[in-house]
């Protein structure tokens, strides 16, 4: 799988294909299962809200700072997004997963905003998302210098020379060398749990916990294939965006910085705000 999505195409392919198949599964399961709990309303909630999550601040930030660094090191990273959604929303399978066969105190855990489970992911959630954030507009921020210092010439891996901080920052930003490890990046966003505690409200909400698990299961399925989507397309867009730039950076200095500064600045403004809300 992580070869096949090395291409827009592909990449393209296997979003349409896994919206396809995340509705033709419901279908499927909720007629053979004879039930009306997962009707119209609730499994287009579902995906209505994968498509929702992919807008928060964090999921742009981490994509698009991403992205700059891998198109930097000539690396097609078309596939980042939905690398970076499938990593999230496999905590939400899993935790509904567990709700859905039965173990109802991980359900009361998770809507409980006051349980030690929660308030462990309340702050887990910020602090490794900011941290991640932080770090990696560190390492577009030091991209950025070496291409204002060096009079707007880009050099071709974005990297300029410097001290400790910069050796520590390309260690780090190196272990991200490869689009499908931002699954790893979205699966340790995703154990704050925000999003695996609207997906268990909507399902003890909407009764499903009274259907069999694998119709129940298609929640979090369709939740999945709507913030695939969105990520997915926003890793592609950001990708082709940049990959224009560097393509030509002397010609395009002006429009690259531009954008590299706009993606350090979300990096940092969403990445500080997280840091300082966990520490509240």
């Amino acid at each position: 799988m992580i070869r096949l999505l090395g291409t827009p195409r592909a990449v393209l392919l296997s979003i349409v294909g896994l919206a396809v198949l995340a509705w033709g599964v419901t279908a499927v399961l909720d007629a053979g299962a004879g039930s009306t709990a997962l009707g119209g309303g609730l499994a287009m909630t579902a995906f209505a809200l994968g498509m929702k999550h992919a807008f928060d601040a964090d999921h742009l930030a981490a994509i698009d700072n991403t992205t700059r660094k891998l198109v930097g090191e000539q690396r097609d990273a078309s596939s980042v997004g939905v690398w970076f959604a499938l990593g999230h929303s496999t905590v939400v399978l899993v935790a509904v997963g567990f709700i859905s066969v039965g173990a109802s105190a991980l359900g009361a855990q998770i809507a409980d905003e006051a349980s030690p489970l929660s308030v462990f992911t309340g702050a887990w959630g910020p602090v490794v998302s900011s941290g991640f954030l932080i770090v990696i507009g560190s390492v577009n921020l030091v991209a950025l210098i070496g291409m204002l210092t060096a009079g707007h010439r880009a050099r071709p891996h974005g990297h300029a020379r410097g001290g400790l901080v910069t050796l520590v920052l390309r260690r780090v930003g190196g272990t991200l060398d490869r689009p499908w490890k931002m699954f790893v990046v979205g699966l340790a966003f995703g154990l704050g749990f925000d999003t695996a505690s609207t997906i268990a409200l909507l399902l003890l909400s909407g009764g499903v916990v009274a259907v069999p698990w694998y119709v129940a299961l298609t929640v979090p399925l369709l939740f999945t294939a709507g913030m695939v989507l969105c990520d997915g397309l926003n890793g592609i867009v950001v990708s082709r965006a940049y990959a224009w730039t560097v393509r030509r950076p002397r010609q395009h200095a002006f429009y690259n910085g531009g954008l590299l500064t706009v993606s350090v600045a979300a990096a940092f403004g969403v990445g500080l705000t997280g840091i300082y809300g966990a520490l509240a």
